[in-house]
């Protein structure tokens, strides 16, 4: 899983899109490689989009290393997930700040692997927003099922926080003040 943190002058796109993802040399042992996705059917996910950190250079080549994508279906990322990083970037526009948490969920037995690397393709991903406004905080959840053509509206994908905590068995916002932790994670907003 990823987790960043997005102000609204980060949304500016100064930076040209890479073209290739890279393997990121800073894992202590191998990780995926560019030869796991090819010909699996499967595109390279970013967890942390790239528009996201097109503010600079250094920061949307960041994006482009294969730690920061799972296997994902063409349809479930150029379409919901893709949509749900639009809402994210409409939400920080309009915010003071936002912290992001996204990553992918194994949810089936057995788990399916791509490639020579057998990288594990999740069944689901998921992303977690912390909204700040002037002292105000919202979150938002979205779990989207990591499947060819999602017919549903976005707001369909919609949880809470604490749903996503529950099934991922991460906890995100562990420094709020527990009454107020639980009070917004339990809260479902939905996607406008």
């Amino acid at each position: 899983w990823v987790g960043y943190h997005l102000k609204p002058e980060h949304l500016l796109r100064l930076s040209a899109r890479p073209r290739r993802f890279r393997p990121d040399i800073h894992l202590s042992s191998p990780g995926a490689s560019n030869a796991d996705y090819l010909h699996s059917g499967f595109s390279r996910g970013h967890m942390a989009p790239a528009a996201d950190f097109a503010w600079s250079d250094d920061a949307i080549l960041s994006t482009f290393l294969l730690s920061n994508a799972v296997p994902q279906l063409q349809s479930a990322n150029a379409g919901r997930w893709s949509q749900l990083e639009s809402f994210v970037r409409r939400i920080a526009a309009r915010s003071s700040s936002v912290h992001v948490f996204s990553g992918p969920l194994f949810e089936s037995d057995p788990v399916q692997f791509i490639g020579p690397g057998q990288v594990a393709v999740p069944t689901h991903t998921f992303k977690v927003i912390l909204a700040l406004h002037h002292g105000r905080k919202t979150m938002y959840a979205a779990i989207i099922p990591n499947r060819a053509h999602l017919t549903e509206p976005l707001a369909f994908f919609a949880t809470t926080v604490e749903q996503v905590q529950r099934r991922t068995g991460l906890d995100f916002f562990a420094a709020l003040e527990d009454l107020e932790e639980r009070q917004l994670e339990s809260t479902l907003n939905q996607f406008k």
